[in-house]
This record gives C-alpha cells, structure tokens and sequence, in this order.
C-alpha cells in the first residue's frame, strides 16, 4: 500500500552531464538502511534521467532548473522548491552515500537541527584517500573554521526550517555558504565521526578543470564583496571568520595560478595536497 504522508526526508540531487555518474548515486539511496526517503534529481542540462533509468523508483522524481549549467546552488534550490520532507539532505551526481549514512544522521539532526559526516574523498580512480578530521568515537560541534579550513565539501542532513532562502548563486562555493548559514540558524552544527558520504574527484569536476583559477578568482571576489555588504546571513562571530579563510583562499588560489602557468601542478586538487591546503603557504607567509 502506498503511504499517503510525506517521506520523512527529502534528498536533493542536482545533476549536470551526470549520465554516467548518477546511476551509481541512486543505487546508494537505494542500499540505504533508512528507506522513508524521497529523491528529487534537479536536472541543470535537460536531459530527462528518469528515463534513463533501468529500474524505476516510486521514490525518486525529477524537476528542471530551466538552464544549463546554472550551478549546484540553483539546483538545489529548485529540487528544494519542490521537496516535501521534514529532514533535507545533499547528494551530488558524482557521489554516494553509504548504506548507513541516513540511519546514523537523522538522529542527529534530530537531536541538533544539522549534521555532517567525516567525508570520504575519493580519486578519479576510486580510491580513497584523504577524509577532512582524524577519527573520533563520537560526534562533536563544528566552529566555521572547521568548516572552511579542510577545503573538502561536508554535505548536510538537516530539518528544512533551517534552509532559509536556500543556496546562494555565487558561482563557487555556495555549499559552503549555505554550511555556514546553517551553522548561524541550527542549535548546533554537529560531525558525525564516520565517513558515510562518498565524494568522487570526477574528470572535468572543478577542481580538475581548465579555468578553475579564474572561475574561483570570481568567486571569492563576489563572496568577500557579499561579506562586506552583509549579504550573507550570518552571526557576526561566522562573518568574520569567513572573511578571513576566503581572503586566504583567494591570495593562494593567485599562487596556485602561478603554479599552473609554471607547470608545477595539474589541478586544484593538486596543488591543495603538495602545499596542505594552502596551510604551508600561509607559513611562508605567500613566498612559495
């Protein structure tokens, strides 16, 4: 019999050119231990995945963004415009969870109105390889720098009266800025010490692309001038931490640009693990 009240989760799902991804990314939902789940896939390129699935899921459906290319933020937003769960939670095209993620979550969010989990960060081959915290025995409170140090995404399960007015459109980052909202609305922003969401490093990603310098040289620019205005909901004491890691981000994403044009290194990516984030950078006070 099919239940006539609203899942008790809703997951949000933005996909742009995701055709070879996302199959993988809904078998996750699928294998999870936590069934009363809904999936609405935001598709940002027009491509109708729904049909280009083998095996149909009463639980997942799919919403348009009306663009191309218009970007996660957006994405998200127009899966959450639709979505009808208690509890939200993020899925990227590209990744997974792991069977228990939702199981281990939801309680948590519950208890403190959103949580993260230790990200599994995955290569383009499939290995893991680095995860943002040491491992713990339980879960413990976030602070902002926590969030903006590691330079890996954290992807949040959280009660949707905290989503406010959704993502911002900035054009990098607005994962970020949306964690760091939640982290001024929710009683407390919460790690779960397991790594249950599965980030794949895709070919092509942004991190692994051409133009990443100049597009995250635009990105910090628009976030800092946002700062400034005090566009962006957020408690004094989160402001001002978020000004200083982006200023840092956008004085060594020039250096990682040097980089690239010296051939040091290939990718975002690359340049993040041989300088620790950035952090030896800033030991050297810029004079990599």
């Amino acid at each position: 019999m099919v239940s006539l009240l609203p899942p008790v989760l809703s997951i949000l799902l933005p996909a742009y050119r995701a055709e070879a991804t996302i199959q993988r990314a809904l078998d996750s939902l699928r294998q999870q231990t936590f069934t009363d789940w809904e999936a609405i896939i935001a598709s940002d390129d027009g491509v109708d995945y729904l049909n280009r699935l083998p095996d149909p899921d009463s639980r997942i459906r799919q919403v348009h963004t009306g663009g191309y290319g218009s970007g996660d933020g957006p994405a998200r937003n127009a899966a959450l415009r639709t979505s009808c769960g208690e509890f939200l939670a993020c899925l990227d095209a590209d990744d997974a969870f792991a069977p228990t993620r939702l199981e281990r979550l939801l309680p948590l969010a519950r208890m403190h109105g959103a949580v993260v989990d230790n990200t599994a960060v995955h290569d383009e081959q499939g290995r893991l390889y680095k995860r943002p915290f040491p491992q713990a025995s339980k879960a413990f409170p976030l602070t902002a720098r926590d969030i903006l140090t590691p330079r890996i995404p954290f992807f949040p399960v959280f009660h949707r009266d905290l989503a406010g007015d959704g993502w911002s459109d900035v054009p990098f980052c607005s994962d970020v800025l949306f964690n760091l909202e939640l982290m001024t609305r929710a009683r407390a922003f919460h790690l779960h010490p397991e790594s249950l969401y599965l980030y794949y490093k895709t070919k092509g990603s942004l991190t692994h692309s051409a133009d990443t310098a100049e597009r995250a040289e635009r990105g910090y620019l628009e976030i800092l001038h946002r700062l400034e205005q005090n566009r962006i909901p957020l408690s004094h004491a989160i402001r001002q931490v978020a000004w200083q890691e982006f200023q840092a981000n956008l004085n060594s994403n020039r250096i990682f640009k040097r980089y690239l044009d010296e051939g040091r290194c290939r990718t975002l990516e690359e340049f993040l693990d041989m300088t620790d984030n950035a952090r030896i950078l800033e030991l050297k006070a810029g004079k990599a």
